[in-house]
């Protein structure tokens, strides 16, 4: 109980920094134009938003241990709470009841498979370490960098510990859902654009209900999801303030990237605002000069530099941003066309448990990899997730709409036309490279499928009864979600193996065996026997990386293979 206790507590001290954060950077960087009315859907975000921002910063310089932790979260808690007779209660009362109802998904005793790889390993040792130049060099992993590890970081807590580094996962959905109730219930609202909302809000939840699964993909795609609408409305349908609402969205476009690269594809959808709207053309040296586009741009900047740090590469794994032959910590330019390589294979199904393909290059050429992907990966994942998708489009059709078409008008046609063939542009970047629905899959290949959809439901008349329906659509997604959960974690507790509950509520770690090995710079370099290396001291290497050496410079350690 006393476990479950701290577990809580900690869960709401952190939740509550992150609001007074968003509110903090809200209030600093909209100053002149700051309207709590149509600023609010943001504050969660801009809070994960702006401490990821401290964290990719202050990681360059200092450790993120208790004594930085504390200072950062304190600071944010008191925020909240001396600005709280100025914060919308209503806003408040909402993001509490959901985070109630959502809370089941924290409790987990397995994390994903990735979490014991590379994700707690790089975690833990931005809390145990400075950044330390080179360290793609110990694991593949570490050269798949998500600004979410610098964002968990700080997350590390006395008590709670590590066991905290899933708490941002669960913060996401809860931003999103708030996000998405309050622009349905928004009077007004354009009927294709709440039918985009319904769809999502139905689907993402029905779909994401299990945090174990969630890893450093899904968390973006629903943020990238909710950007994306909000972006469509002002492009094709608003007619105020569309200037100073865009603004409101660029820092989370740019977080969106830092959290995974691959989202760099929707940059293109920058050009359609440049040439559908006058306004914006005419505005755009503004735009270049707000804090807003500044907060983008240091986002990326930072996110770019620790991928160098890592890797020498800007963008890692791109080979043509890669440095690494003119550095003396980055890895060979050869190494990182391989990694891609094999990214690129396992995306395609053409490498998974047990099979590899023979020929990787090749496979992954032209459509050579189609029909195995069709086998491997469409027919079963891809088609389970299809299915959520139409249950909830047809779940939405009876329960929201009569079969009586509406006198309602599509405006702006071209504006949708020329906005629609950039997503189909971005969906086949996507496909073309990386088809898997964890790389950006759920949010552009369901965007594609619904906004389609919602144009064709908007012509007809929404059922008078709506709202009592959608309350019972929100009651039963509610119930979906718990029962799916409370079900998992009574399989967690009653499970034989390693990963049944041993410490509840704190998920499973498995104790290693390790290797330490001290470098003539004075770094330790941490091995563990086999497998991955889930909690061991940090920097740890993957088993067999044994040819390493290192130097120090100006308090910094490289490291480099031999």
């Amino acid at each position: 109980m006393q476990n479950f206790f701290i577990f809580i507590i900690s869960f709401y001290f952190l939740l509550i920094s992150v609001i007074g954060y968003g509110v903090f950077f809200a209030k600093i960087c909209f100053k002149k134009s700051y309207d709590e009315k149509n600023i609010s859907i943001y504050i969660g975000f801009y809070g994960l938003m702006f401490i990821t921002l401290i964290s990719l910063f202050t990681s360059i310089f200092i450790v993120h241990n208790f004594y930085h932790n504390i200072i950062i979260h304190t600071l944010g808690f008191f925020y909240f709470f001396f600005n709280f007779n100025k914060l919308n209660k209503v806003y408040l009362k909402y993001l509490f009841y959901i985070s109630l109802l959502t809370i089941s998904a924290l409790i987990i005793s397995k994390t994903n498979d990735d979490f014991s790889y590379y994700h707690l390993p790089f975690t833990k040792y931005l809390t145990e370490q400075k950044i330390i130049f080179g360290m793609g060099h110990l694991n593949h992993g570490y050269n798949l960098l998500s600004s979410l590890f610098f964002l968990n970081s700080t997350f590390y807590l006395p008590l709670v510990k590590f066991f905290s580094f899933h708490f941002s996962l669960l913060f996401f959905l809860i931003f999103f859902n708030f996000f998405v109730l309050k622009e349905i219930f928004t009077k007004k609202k354009n009927k294709i654009i709440k039918y985009l909302y319904l769809f999502f809000f139905l689907f993402f939840n029905l779909s994401f209900n299990r945090i174990a699964e969630y890893g450093t993909d899904k968390v973006g795609q629903l943020l990238i999801v909710v950007l994306i609408i909000k972006l469509f409305e002002l492009v094709c349908f608003s007619q105020k303030r569309t200037l100073e609402k865009i603004l409101y969205l660029l820092p989370l476009f740019g977080f969106c990237i830092t959290l995974k690269t691959y989202f760099l594809s929707y940059v293109l959808l920058g050009f359609v605002l440049i040439f559908m709207n006058n306004h914006i053309k005419k505005n755009f040296n503004y735009i270049i000069f707000s804090k807003s586009f500044l907060c983008l741009i240091s986002l990326l900047l930072l996110i770019f530099v620790h991928h160098f740090i890592s890797t020498g590469c800007f963008i890692s794994p791109i080979a043509f941003t890669c440095f690494g032959d003119s550095t003396i910590w980055g890895r060979e330019i050869s190494d990182i066309k391989n990694l891609s390589i094999w990214l690129e294979q396992w995306a395609k199904a053409g490498a998974g448990p047990g099979y590899r393909t023979d020929n990787p290059l090749s496979y992954i050429q032209g459509f050579n990899w189609i029909n195995n992907w069709i086998e491997r990966y469409f027919i079963g994942k891809f088609t389970d997730q299809l299915g959520i998708l139409f249950l909830s489009y047809l779940l939405i059709f009876f329960l929201l709409s009569k079969t009586k078409f509406d006198k309602y008008k599509i405006t702006n046609i071209k504006k949708i036309i020329y906005f629609y063939s950039i997503l189909i542009l971005i969906f086949s970047v996507w496909f073309l490279n990386h088809p898997t629905l964890r790389y950006g899959g759920y949010t552009i290949f369901f965007l594609i499928l619904s906004i389609p959809l919602s144009l064709i439901f908007s012509c007809f008349e929404e059922s008078k009864k709506f709202d009592r329906n959608f309350k019972f659509l929100i009651i039963f997604i509610i119930l979906i979600f718990n029962l799916k959960n409370f079900d998992r974690i009574n399989k967690e507790l009653n499970r034989n193996d390693i990963f049944k509950f041993s410490n509840f509520p704190f998920y499973v770690i498995k104790n290693k065996e390790f290797t330490r090995t001290k470098l003539d710079s004075g770094l330790s370099i941490y091995t563990q026997d086999s497998g991955h290396c889930w909690a061991i001291p940090t920097p740890c290497a993957g088993a067999g990386e044994d040819n390493l050496f290192s130097i120090k410079k100006n308090g910094y350690y490289f490291i480099k293979k031999n």
